[in-house]
């Protein structure tokens, strides 16, 4: 404690994720390698838009986080983690998995979404692709 006041050590983004199951994942393999991180969601405009979460380090510890991070080669299979009853995740027509991914809405619409407070998704028809079969299909 210094003069009165609490000093947070600074934290640093070392990955952003799509989704808040792949950010504990990566979580808890930089705990088992003794490094102490933290999830946070993107704000919520951003995850309307596309966004998801970021996994944050201490400083002294990003680097090395980000190269344990590297190490993994493929991505996570979410279907390992989901049940295949679970109907409330969205799932590829083709080959029923929930790796689908959706794609980013272009600045202007992305803006124009924020404007709104996120009432013309509503209204949109969003392209998603699958990430184990390749299929894409709108929605």
């Amino acid at each position: 404690m210094k003069g009165g006041f609490y000093m947070e050590k600074k934290r640093e983004t070392i990955k952003t994720f799509r989704n808040e199951i792949e950010a504990h994942l990566a979580k808890t393999l930089l705990k088992q390698e003794g490094i102490s991180a933290t999830v946070h969601s993107i704000s919520r405009y951003r995850a309307m838009t596309g966004g998801g979460c970021v996994l944050k380090t201490l400083h002294e510890d990003a680097e090395k986080g980000r190269r344990i991070l590297s190490r993994i080669s493929a991505d996570i299979d979410m279907d390992e983690y989901v049940d295949r009853d679970d109907l409330s995740y969205r799932r590829c027509p083709k080959c029923n998995t929930v790796s689908v991914k959706v794609a980013p809405l272009p600045g202007k619409l992305r803006a124009f979404c924020i404007l709104t407070v996120g009432l013309l998704l509503l209204f949109l028809k969003r392209d998603w692709t699958c990430e184990k079969c390749n299929h894409h299909w709108c929605e």
